[in-house]
């Protein structure tokens, strides 16, 4: 397994955050026949949280990676550390549902990230979210998990809406 830190990799636009992202993924040298070529990517902190992109991901497809949440896990039928959309949402629901007043900021910092606009989650440090445990975990670390899901959108569906379909599911559910 290798393991690389990417924590300074900063952009100004989609197109900027996704060739950045893609040439890293270039670095990579290949798998032979009897092994897989394997990394992982550390690309955010917050706490005692981390976010970790694997590749390959899941489908094994070309730039394919999988967004992890150190220090946290999420379950159905068993437990996992990265966060489907619904892990996300989920998280998002309970924000807003249990706090109304600061939700508005989790709303325009979504906006922002989404954007590739600078954001400052310094509203944010008292909204939490509870994991299938019923843990309480800070929202800031879903918004972290967010970025990353819109830029592997973004490398997915490179020629079509990639981040856009994301959003649009948040938008719909009055989540963003």
């Amino acid at each position: 397994m290798n393991i690389i830190d990417l924590y300074e990799i900063m952009a100004q636009s989609r197109a900027d955050i996704r060739k950045k992202v893609v040439i890293e993924f270039l670095k990579e040298s290949a798998g032979s026949s009897e092994e897989t070529s394997r990394y992982e990517y550390n690309v955010e902190k917050y706490g005692d949280y981390k976010i970790v992109l694997k590749r390959p991901g899941v489908f094994k497809k070309g730039f394919d990676f999988t967004v992890n949440i150190r220090g946290l896990y999420f379950k159905k039928n068993r437990r996992y550390i990265n966060p489907s959309f619904d892990d996300i949402e989920n998280a998002l629901h309970y924000a807003k549902k249990h706090f109304p007043d600061d939700y508005p900021f989790v709303k325009d910092e979504i906006n922002k990230i989404f954007n590739v606009d600078t954001y400052n989650f310094s509203k944010l440090k008292n909204v939490q979210f509870k994991d299938f445990e019923g843990n309480k975990h800070p929202i800031i670390i879903i918004l972290l998990a967010i970025k990353w899901l819109f830029i592997s959108e973004d490398i997915s569906y490179w020629n079509w809406s990639g981040r856009n379909m994301f959003m649009n599911d948040l938008k719909k559910e009055d989540l963003a």
